[in-house]
């Protein structure tokens, strides 16, 4: 462009001093032609007129009429021919400056062009620069604008420490601030730490920021001046903040993890203390079958005036008392439900209501039981024990008396319920029962213990701790859920949740009070020899013939032998080596139509249920009695017959 204009600036005015142009020195050359032919003539005249006189005449003749008119007209010829001479060169000259001007011209016009064009280019790079430039500000801008959001909507609260002061606090901030009653602007953040976790905090920070080896995240306890106390996990990284060196820090609150995380601790353990107190309540049973046994042959050789008779009553209900013992263990323990049917626990919740209430007359029931209530398949005896267990323990947190309320109810529980529960269980119908009684109500502490067994707040020999164990086992073994949420001073309320069912409801039979008797031939199993020799004489008391088998494999070789004549085989389900699930296997093998009674210290837990899915065609829970054991036989053979 520069160029450009240079070329187009103006010629400079020359000054007086410089040379003549082109034009100027042709005039001048003409002129003096002309004169110089003009002085030619006028001699050429003079000389022509002194020496030839006579015949300058025949000249003037040829050139005009006088001599006037012959000078006039050769000075007139001679400035025609300088002056046409002139004007043509004149126009030559116009024109070649003509066309040097259009060729200049179209020099420019080509520079302009040609410039115009580097112009345009210039011009479009530029624009693709701002536009560049313009997508970059934009970019940034929104880039800046996510962040903004993210900051602004994360739940983690995120905020900068500098020279020990808190600074640029997002929302999430200000709220746990708030929640905590914690003055961040005033207050430094690491004198809020609990003084149990505040060396350790700490350290853990200062290694942190300094790029060290360690965890990128550290878990402790906010406390305010009100001892609130408030779980959080905070992750710290070193950063430059307005040219100084600042730490930005993500802080979480995880106090409703901690707490899933105690539950689900609490759940592992009480399986395990479940899994134990199974295996307990299994060999105590069989130490109480060998007890019933020999009380029951005893019975059959005493009659009710000799004097040992009522002592070995006694020994019955001692062993009776030991049986719902150790029923609460493996209620506890999950070992299994015992006879499960279709019922409706409104029929339950009033039964058991009615029951309590005529004994405990100092508590107002009151009970809401949801019109048309959802069936549910449930051992009604282990039902109607956690419901008593339940109403005793609000009796007893009521000692002047108060109000026990019952509520029953369809409820769906889904599978975002399920996601916040530290236990499993599936989604879908399940009938809620509600029981909240006004007594003195729990502490969290107490809260947290109150399903373990054998944890009691009662004094010492006035309970055993294991209601509420047992309640917790028998409701999860019916893949159901139990709750308790209670306030100091306001009552508690326990809350159950029991699968629903689509079926008809069964009604109970009355429990059978005289032995039946029958004759044919028993197969009894059992590794434990006490129990063989107890459960022989029972039998044998009914009418039946007794084989005794001491393991699993003499079963089968009895079996074998004899299996024609066998008209039932007593089986314990857990022996070593061959377990009675295995024995029962290969005796289908032998005979498909054998039929077995099934017996356990076990209640009717997954294993058991499972032979029984097989083939196996009944299950008795040890300890039982001679009357228990004679409808248990005659129950199998009358269906077989």
């Amino acid at each position: 462009m520069r160029k450009l204009l240079r070329r187009l600036k103006p010629a400079e005015k020359k000054s007086d001093s410089e040379p003549l142009t082109e034009s100027t020195k042709h005039v001048n050359s003409m002129v003096v032609a002309a004169a110089f032919v003009a002085i030619i003539y006028v001699g050429l005249d003079t000389f022509l007129h002194i020496f030839y006189a006579d015949r300058f005449n025949l000249l003037a003749l040829l050139f005009g009429k006088g001599m006037y008119d012959i000078y006039i007209r050769v000075i007139v010829l001679c400035l025609f021919v300088i002056l046409g001479s002139h004007a043509q060169y004149t126009i030559n000259n116009l024109k070649q400056k003509e066309d040097e001007l259009k060729e200049y011209r179209d020099h420019l016009e080509e520079l302009v062009k040609e410039r115009t064009t580097d112009l345009m280019e210039a011009n479009a790079k530029l624009r693709a620069e701002i536009a560049v430039r313009k997508r970059s500000e934009a970019a940034m801008s929104e880039s800046e604008e996510k962040y903004r959001l993210l900051v602004e909507n994360a739940n983690d609260a995120i905020f900068i420490i500098q020279d020990g002061k808190v600074t640029f606090p997002n929302p999430k901030a200000l709220e746990l601030s708030r929640e905590m009653s914690i003055d961040i602007d005033r207050t430094p953040f690491f004198d809020y730490i609990h003084p149990d976790d505040k060396d350790n905090v700490l350290q853990w920070y200062k290694k942190r920021l300094k790029n060290n080896d360690v965890p990128q995240t550290c878990s402790f306890k906010l406390v305010n001046a009100d001892n609130n106390q408030l779980w959080v996990e905070l992750n710290a990284v070193l950063i430059h903040w307005e040219n100084r060196i600042a730490a930005l820090n993500f802080l979480r609150d995880i106090t409703a993890q901690k707490k899933l995380e105690r539950q689900f601790q609490q759940s592992q353990r009480m399986e395990s203390i479940g899994t134990l107190a199974g295996g307990i309540a299994h060999d105590f049973n069989n130490l109480l079958m060998g007890i019933q046994g020999n009380a029951a042959v005893m019975l059959l050789e005493l009659k009710p005036e000799h004097a040992l008779f009522e002592q070995v009553k006694s020994i019955e209900r001692c062993v009776k008392s030991g049986a719902h013992l150790t029923k609460q263990l493996l209620g506890f323990a999950r070992g299994g439900k015992y006879v499960v049917k279709p019922t409706y626990l409104n029929d339950v919740l009033s039964r058991t209501a009615e029951i309590f209430g005529r004994t405990r007359r100092e508590v107002n029931i009151h009970n809401r039981y949801r019109k048309k209530i959802w069936m549910v398949s449930v051992d009604v005896g282990q039902i109607e024990q956690v419901l008593l267990n339940l109403y005793v323990n609000a009796w007893q947190a009521m000692p002047e008396g108060g109000d026990l309320y019952l509520e029953t109810d369809n409820v769906v529980l889904d599978d975002a319920y399920a996601r916040n529960k530290p236990y499993s269980f599936k989604s879908g119908n399940y009938v809620k029962i509600s029981i909240t009684d006004t007594g003195l109500g729990m502490d969290k502490t107490t809260q947290q213990r109150i399903f373990e067994p054998f944890f009691t707040t009662k004094d010492f020999g006035k309970g055993t701790g294991l209601g509420l164990a047992s309640a917790y086992g028998i409701v999860k073994n019916h893949g159901g859920i139990i709750n308790c949420y209670s306030e100091l001073g306001r009552g508690t309320t326990f809350n159950i949740y029991l699968p629903a069912l689509e079926a008809e409801a069964v009604e109970e039979e009355a429990p059978a009070e005289e032995s039946l008797h029958g004759s044919g031939t028993v197969l009894l199993v059992d590794d434990e020899a006490v129990i063989v020799d107890v459960g022989r004489r029972m039998i044998e008391s009914l009418g039946y013939e007794v084989l005794p088998a001491r393991n699993g494999e003499e079963a089968l070789r009895i079996f074998k032998n004899h299996h024609p004549r066998i008209d039932l085989v007593i089986l314990d389900m857990v022996m070593p080596y061959l377990n009675g699930g295995e024995v029962f296997d290969r005796m289908k093998t032998i005979d498909p139509a054998v039929r077995v009674l099934l017996a356990s210290g076990y209640s009717l837990n997954g294993q058991a249920e499972n032979i029984l899915e097989r083939g196996c065609n009944g299950f008795i829970q040890k300890p039982f009695n001679t009357v228990e054991l004679s409808h248990k036989i005659r129950e199998i053979l009358d269906t077989a017959n």
